[in-house]
């Protein structure tokens, strides 16, 4: 759903899967299953929905 919103509204977005132990232990964040970064800095490991994202791109300072 994030990616066809991102695709939709021409905003750059990576996702990169963690199905390797290795990947895991390279994350610069616990792993959680899921985490967002925004601007290189970690934002949430909450699922995304278009409004929270859209409320994370606002950001004009990202948070560290």
């Amino acid at each position: 759903m994030i990616q066809e919103h991102c695709v939709i509204n021409q905003i750059p977005v990576s996702i990169i899967p963690v199905d390797t132990l290795q990947k895991a232990k390279q994350l610069p964040c616990v792993f959680n299953n899921w985490a967002v970064f925004y601007n290189g800095y970690f934002e949430t490991v909450n699922l995304l929905d278009p409004t929270y994202l859209k409320r994370i791109l606002k950001k004009t300072t990202p948070q560290r």
